[in-house]
């Protein structure tokens, strides 16, 4: 099963983090609206959870397959990074050419937070394990850093405590509610280092964005539990309530975005994705029956492009343009000694109510063609490579599984049967 009306949430929240990020870019204020866009990040946690949770918590619990789960989650994130990575090399690479002929650089190359060492890291994923002071390279891959990870954590749990003898008697029962606590302790444990790493961080990304990872994606794997144990607080509604209780947590959700302070931003946001995540997962209210529409769809299907290409975007294609038109003397605009891409773009938007609207949309329609084209090209043929790369690692796997499920059966027989015998 999936959740379409949660993919188009998914994309929609993509979109605005790319539009607070085009307002950083520049260096002006954010409107209010979008000011704390960045607390979506906390969603794409807690969805990765939910969704993770549902697709995968009792498979690993009963069937195993860790390594079929890491395939395909590799599959699913990092080609795309590695991807939009090159992108920046090549650039780099460029500026590094042009240096050595002359061309006078504002910012050397393959130094600071494009540097060698943390294109090491990069590649590695390990970039936001606390390993710089900066966000670096392709910056919002932070999130895919920790992510991953988390992924494989969630994985690990599953399937290590697991023994095949334990099956036939627990199964159903004493195993998943084993694992279901131990995934609370450490929604409560993220939620407790993700308090405390405020009092040292603003950003909560580079460096502590591991804690903020693993408070958000176990809130979803727990908010998951509570659907698939028949305890969803939105399941017992009728299909009205469902739609008013839609209204209602997304109005809530979208004030407190607003108008919260960041502290409480990261302490409590995740709770309160969670809740939105089980209430829109029915489809039955107005907002995520308009997120069911083709357009929608497909901006929820590209939603991790739209999230990884961005940046690219604004800082080596939009921003490079505006550059070059400021230089021009073009729209308006006149070369101003020293200013970067970011000042050129702020100087087209500070132009009236007109060209403000021009920017965002020229901006967000750039976004959407590349994502719609990353994710046709890079995305979904890695994607069907790496699944059918688990899928026939599980069929190899599947007789051995087999034979050992029957073995542990027939162990539990003979051990019922020597009790038996024993107590005649």
């Amino acid at each position: 099963m999936r959740f379409h009306a949660l993919d188009g949430l998914r994309g929609l929240c993509a979109l605005a983090v790319a539009l607070f990020h085009l307002y950083e870019f520049m260096k002006v204020p954010s409107p209010q609206s979008i000011g704390h866009a960045f607390a979506f990040v906390d969603f794409f946690f807690v969805l990765s959870g939910f969704v993770l949770a549902h697709a995968f918590f009792d498979k690993l619990a009963f069937k195993g397959g860790g390594w079929s789960f890491a395939i395909r989650r590799f599959g699913r994130m990092y080609p795309l990074h590695f991807f939009m990575l090159m992108l920046f090399v090549a650039l780099e690479a460029a500026k590094w050419f042009a240096a050595r002929h002359g061309v006078a650089m504002l910012a050397q190359p393959f130094a600071n937070e494009n540097s060698l060492p943390a294109l090491a890291s990069n590649l590695l994923l390990i970039q936001a394990l606390g390993v710089h002071d900066r966000l670096t390279w392709n910056f919002p891959a932070w999130s895919i850093s920790v992510e991953f990870y988390v992924n494989l954590l969630f994985c690990l749990i599953m399937i290590l405590p697991l023994r095949r003898t334990e099956r036939a008697e627990t199964a159903g029962g004493d195993v998943l509610r084993r694992k279901t606590w131990i995934m609370a302790a450490l929604a409560v444990a993220g939620c407790a280092g993700t308090i405390w790493a405020t009092r040292y961080s603003h950003a909560m990304s580079y460096d502590f964005g591991l804690l903020r990872c693993i408070y958000g994606f176990f809130c979803g794997v727990l908010a998951q539990r509570l659907r698939a144990g028949g305890l969803d607080p939105f399941a017992r509604l009728s299909d009205n309530g469902i739609a008013l209780g839609e209204v209602v947590m997304t109005c809530v959700t979208l004030v407190l975005v607003i108008y919260l302070p960041w502290f409480w931003l990261f302490a409590i946001m995740p709770v309160l994705f969670s809740l939105l995540t089980l209430v829109y997962a029915h489809e039955k209210g107005p907002f995520s029956r308009l997120l069911l529409m083709p357009p929608l769809h497909a901006i929820g299907e590209w939603s991790y492009s739209l999230y990884l290409v961005h940046s690219f975007l604004l800082m080596h294609v939009f921003g490079r343009l505006a550059s070059m038109v400021g230089k021009k003397g073009w729209l308006g605009l006149h070369a101003v000694p020293g200013a970067d891409a970011g000042d050129y773009v702020a100087g087209l938007y500070q132009q009236g109510p007109l060209m403000v609207g021009a920017v965002i949309v020229a901006y967000l329609g750039a976004v959407l063609l590349m994502s719609s084209l990353t994710f046709r090209f890079v995305e979904k043929p890695a994607r069907r490579y790496f699944n059918a790369v688990a899928a026939r690692r599980d069929a190899a796997e599947q007789p051995a599984t087999l034979a050992a499920d029957l073995a542990a059966d027939l162990a539990a027989r003979r051990a019922a049967a020597r009790r038996v015998q024993a107590a005649e």
